[in-house]
Formats: structure tokens, sequence, C-alpha cells
């Protein structure tokens, strides 16, 4: 674990250092007016962007605004971002835009691909942290939500029951160091997020950002899977029930979920707690060779 932390260290390092050789300019607030040209690649994080003029190249914008009136010779790639296109833009490139608003006036010109992946990253976050969301109330949506995850874990558990016990063992032993390598987990999903936009250029481009998505999102299925599993094994053995099915102790799982989503302000704290669990749950057992069981 800690060779490829390093690892992902060093390739972050590299990336940045890619940027800053091939022309890259980090700018987090950018008004170019009309007539002017900017001859670098752009990177804005949380900024805006409001391009009257021309840039000879891409333009790369993480969270934050961008207002389109003007030319883009190369790529426009958005994530998550308020985006504007107004009449009479033209890019010469391809527009990818992943999540956030997309506004496109008439008459805009997109000589490359275009593709807008719509999703919001609220929504994905209320959905991979465990059955959080801003308010306590049950709507018909939060409880189809809740039945899903009770499904999809006794599928899980009915696939590959040795390896979901397995898990539980493991994590049952080892709770502290997986909790430490779910956080570290969670950093290196963020890290190789930046990275792969950043090498997206180089490299095969944004299947890697949905490849890593996917992949986050198995580790938490079957993270989940294992603490529901977890839990409903310590309700039953609190409350002294005996010969009860694992589907059973998946339920309880479940249930003592929700029942900490109504609970205030220490709720929401356990959950996202118990969802660095989830992450280092099916991190550890990839690397399951590498923990001795005492």
């Amino acid at each position: 674990m800690k060779k490829s932390f390093i690892f992902l260290i060093s390739l972050f390092i590299i990336s940045i250092s890619f940027v800053y050789s091939s022309g890259f300019k980090v700018k987090k607030n950018l008004i170019l007016q009309k007539n002017e040209t900017f001859n670098d690649n752009i990177i804005s994080i949380g900024g805006n962007i409001d391009i009257k003029g021309k840039v000879n190249k891409s333009i790369i914008i993480i969270g934050g605004k961008l207002k389109l009136y003007g030319q883009v010779e190369e790529d426009l790639i958005c994530i998550s971002s308020n985006v504007k296109i107004y009449k009479n833009a033209f890019i010469k490139g391809d527009l990818i835009v992943i999540g956030g608003k997309l506004e496109k006036g008439p008459g805009i010109k997109i000589q490359g691909e275009y593709s807008y992946f719509k999703f919001e990253l609220k929504k994905i976050e209320t959905t991979l942290l465990p059955i959080i969301s801003d308010s306590r109330s049950m709507t018909f949506f939060k409880a189809a939500k809740i039945i899903l995850w009770l499904i999809l874990a006794l599928i899980i558990f009915a696939i590959i029951p040795k390896k979901v016990n397995n898990a539980e063992e493991i994590f049952e032993k080892n709770m502290l160091r997986i909790g430490i390598t779910g956080i570290l987990s969670v950093l290196a999903f963020i890290l190789l997020f930046l990275v792969f936009i950043i090498l997206s250029f180089v490299i095969i481009g944004i299947p890697l950002l949905f490849i890593l998505i996917i992949f986050y999102f198995v580790l938490i299925m079957f993270g989940r899977t294992v603490l529901f599993y977890f839990i409903g094994i310590k309700i039953t053995k609190t409350v002294n029930l005996k010969n009860i099915t694992p589907a059973f102790h998946i339920f309880m799982g479940v249930a003592f979920y929700l029942m900490l989503k109504f609970l205030p302000i220490f709720g929401p704290l356990i959950l996202i707690i118990f969802n660095m669990f989830e992450i280092g749950i099916g991190m550890s057992f990839l690397f399951r060779k590498k923990i001795a069981l005492k």
C-alpha cells in the first residue's frame, strides 16, 4: 500500500511537470476580450473563464463557470462546471462536458466531437456516501434507494458468499488498518481523477475517468455489503438471536444504516466513517494476501 501511494504521488508530480512543460497555464480567472488572443493551454479550477477572443490551444475547466463567445482552436473539456456557449462561438477541436450545466446558443460550430455526460456530482456524492442526503425526511426516491442497496447486497452475497465472509473476518481483525486504508484510498482516487484529466491529452482520454468511477463504485458495493453483513452479525449477537440467516444479517445492517440517517449531527458523521470503511474493505480485500490475520 505504501509503495502504491508513493507511485501515485510520483505520477502526480510527473503529470504536473508535463502540464508546465507543455505550455499549460493555470488560471483561476481569465477574461479575454474580443480581438485578444491567448496562445497557451488553460487549466482553471473553480474559477471564472470569459472568452470573447481566441484561445489558440485547449481549455480544461473543473468547477467554476465558463462563458464562450469567441473561438477555441483545440479542445474544450468542462468537468462539473456551469458552461454557456453563446451564438456564433467556434470550437475547432472536441467539446467534452462531464456533469455540471451546459447552455448552447444558436449557430455555434463544433468541428470535432461533442460529448455531454449529464450527471450531478451532488447526486453522486449522496449515492456513494451511504444513504446521506440534505434532509432527514423519507421520500419515495430515498426509500427506493435503500431498497435497491438491500437488493444489491443480497445479490452480491448470493454470488460470492465466501468472499464476503472472508472480507468480514479481515475487517473485524484489522478495523483500524482498514479505516486508514479507506482514507488513503479516497485521497488516491481524487489524485487519480486529477491525473487522468491531465493525461487525457496524451493517453486514451476521458474513458480513464469512467473506468475509475466504475471501479470506485464496485468497491463501494462490495465494501457496503460486507459492512451490512458485519453490522447485522454484531446486532444479532448483542440481542442474542440464534439461527439467523446471512440475508437477515444484511437486512439488519441496512436497517441500522437507515436509523443512522435520522440521527441528527452524529448520524451523518458515522455514515461518512462507514464510507471510509467500505472503501478500505474493498481495497484491503484486493490486497488480502498482504494482510496478516491474527
